[in-house]
C-alpha cells in the first residue's frame, strides 16, 4: 500500500524545504515588518518544525544507500562553508557571528559520527564501549560548535542511525520518533506523517538544487532583514 500512495524521497526533500523557508522567514523577516504578531510567529516557527527530523531521517537515509560517503561529506562541508554568512545574516542579523554554526555543520558531524559508529559496530563490551565514546565525543563537538540544534541535533542523527541499523519497521520509527523529537519540541511530531508514507524510493532528484536552496534563501532573508533593520 505504502509503495504505491507513499511518497519518495524527493517529495520529502520538498516538504522540508518549504518548512524550513517558512521557519528561517519567521525568525529573521518577519520580526522587522510592520504589524508583527507573536501568534503568527509561533504558528511559523511551529511549521519549521517539521524540517530537521525529515533533514535527520534522509542523512541517514542517505548514509546507508550511497556508494560515496566521502564525497557526500565533502558537499556538506562545501555548502556549510557557503552558507555560514548568510546564515548569520538571517539569523543572527550579523555578517561574522562565531556563536552559531548553520545546519549543514550539525548534518556533517553527524556523516563524520555514524562513519566512525559503523567502524566500531558490533555488541561486543569493546565495541559498546566505542561506539559510546565516539557518541559522547560528537555530542560535545555539536554543543562546543554551536552547531545548529547543537548536541540535541547530533543526538536526533544518532537515534535515526540506529533506528535505521537494527532494521525497525518503518512504522516503529515514525511512533518512536515522534515520541523522541515531540519531547523536544511538539510540533516536530507532525514531521513523522510525511516519513512514516516514505516509499523507499529516491523519485525525481535535483540533489544541488536541495543543496543550493539554503544559503540562496539565507542570503535573500539576511539582506531584507539588514535592510529593514
Amino acid at each position: 500500500m505504502r509503495e504505491r500512495f507513499g511518497i519518495s524521497a524527493a517529495v520529502l526533500k520538498w516538504i522540508a524545504v518549504v518548512s524550513m523557508v517558512i521557519d528561517h522567514f519567521a525568525c529573521s523577516v518577519y520580526p522587522c515588518l510592520n504589524g508583527y504578531d507573536i501568534e503568527i510567529y509561533r504558528i511559523l516557527r511551529g511549521i519549521g518544525r517539521i524540517a530537521f527530523p525529515i533533514y535527520c531521517y534522509l542523512l541517514v537515509e542517505g548514509f546507508f544507500l550511497t556508494k560515496h560517503v566521502w564525497r557526500y561529506l565533502r558537499n556538506l562541508l562545501l555548502f556549510a562553508a557557503v552558507s555560514e554568512i548568510p546564515f548569520n545574516m538571517a539569523v543572527f542579523g550579523h555578517v561574522f557571528y562565531p556563536q552559531g554554526q548553520n545546519v549543514y555543520c550539525a548534518l556533517a558531524l553527524g556523516i563524520c559520527a555514524m562513519m566512525l559508529l559503523k567502524r566500531v559496530d558490533g555488541f561486543r563490551v569493546w565495541q559498546l564501549l566505542a561506539q559510546a565514546a565516539v557518541i559522547a565525543v560528537f555530542l560535545f563537538l555539536g554543543e562546543v560548535l554551536e552547531v545548529d540544534y547543537h548536541w540535541k541535533g547530533i543526538a536526533f542523527i544518532v537515534f535515526f542511525y540506529y533506528l535505521r541499523k537494527l532494521r525497525f519497521r518503518q512504522e516503529v520509527t515514525a511512533v518512536v520518533g515522534a515520541v523522541a523529537f515531540g519531547i523536544y519540541e511538539w510540533e516536530a511530531v507532525f514531521a513523522f506523517l510525511p516519513l512514516y508514507l516514505y516509499n523507499g524510493k529516491r523519485g525525481r532528484q535535483a540533489k544541488y538544487v536541495f543543496y543550493a536552496i539554503y544559503p540562496l534563501h539565507l542570503l535573500l532573508f539576511g539582506v531584507l532583514r539588514l535592510w529593514l533593520s
